[in-house]
């Protein structure tokens, strides 16, 4: 595409429970026209994290292939996806 890829982070504090997949899933489900990539980059667990919990750093990749993404569109998408990861899964960022 002529038009860039953006690129942002999230760092998420998620039960044990909770795999990667199913960010992923949610993710693509909450914005399936201008998300085109999710992945782990880091998993922590261990101190300074509650009891049953563990960290995920997700990168977000967007992409619009037919003009150059703006700003705030960026941000109405990141905060749907925010929005989308606590309620379903009760997700808090770090």
């Amino acid at each position: 595409s002529k038009y860039p890829a953006v690129s942002r982070d999230l760092a998420l504090l998620l039960d044990k429970e909770v795999e990667f997949k199913t960010i992923e899933m949610l993710a693509m489900q909450t914005e399936k026209k201008l998300l085109k990539r999710v992945e782990l980059f880091d998993v922590y667990e261990g101190k300074n994290l509650p009891e049953g919990k563990k960290s995920y750093a997700v990168n977000f990749i967007l992409q619009d292939e037919n003009a150059t993404l703006k700003d705030k569109q960026i941000e109405a998408i990141m905060q749907r996806l925010i929005n989308s990861l606590k309620e379903k899964l009760g997700a808090e960022l770090r």
